[in-house]
């Protein structure tokens, strides 16, 4: 984790705890996924993805050799426009 991210993560306990659990379910499913060659995992590559965790972006890459996933920087959310959606 960066410096900046895990001083964030330590003023709000309760984002890090919400973004541990999701990132431990991606790195899950991608390790899953390479297992059983049920398809190819972009991730794989150590290319930074992005999730959204509450008002939060979070990105991060996955090292699925040493299972484990690091972020990189975490963000507040700009608002989209109604009706639009951001898949990450």
């Amino acid at each position: 984790m960066t410096v900046d991210a895990s001083d964030m993560l330590a003023a709000k306990p309760k984002l890090r705890q919400r973004i541990e659990e999701m990132l431990t379910g991606i790195l899950e499913t991608a390790e899953e996924l390479r297992r059983t060659g049920q398809g190819t995992f972009s991730g794989a590559s150590g290319q930074p993805m992005r999730i959204h965790v509450g008002d939060f972006v979070i990105w991060y890459v996955l090292h699925l050799e040493r299972h484990t996933a690091k972020i990189l920087l975490i963000d507040r959310a700009a608002a989209l426009p109604e009706g639009s959606s951001d898949v990450a």
